[in-house]
């Protein structure tokens, strides 16, 4: 059975949802850095959440519409994510131990977020 692919308004969903996501997140990143403490900025550090929630939305959507390979193929995204950040903190791990600085939890998540995406791009255009 041959795939359908995915829409044209399905590849827009998703570019805007991650548009709004690295926005909020280069935002976060510079009022955390340049806005003095207070509840302004703890609320601003806090707004890419939102974004992120609106991924898992559309991310939850998307599967929940899609025929089952393009379906397997997504589980095949979730999976190779999971295996790269566990391999990446394992790894990281070793180096902690032999004096490397700790990393912040914030490098993880951007990682895990940036191969997560890369594999989904992957899966758009295979399915066109």
């Amino acid at each position: 059975m041959a795939s359908n692919g995915f829409a044209r308004r399905t590849v827009l969903h998703i570019f805007w949802c991650q548009w709004a996501y690295w926005g909020t997140l280069a935002m976060a990143a510079y009022s955390y850095r340049y806005l003095p403490k207070g509840s302004i900025r703890s609320a601003l550090v806090l707004t890419p959440v939102l974004p992120a929630l609106l991924i898992v939305a559309v991310a939850f959507w998307i599967y929940a519409a899609c025929d089952e390979f393009i379906r397997l193929r997504i589980l095949r995204c979730v999976v190779i994510t999971a295996i790269a950040v566990a391999c990446f903190t394992l790894g990281y791990f070793f180096l902690e131990l032999f004096g490397f600085p700790p990393l912040s939890m914030l490098a993880v998540n951007l990682f895990g977020w940036s191969v997560f995406n890369l594999m989904m791009l992957y899966v758009i255009i295979r399915s066109r």
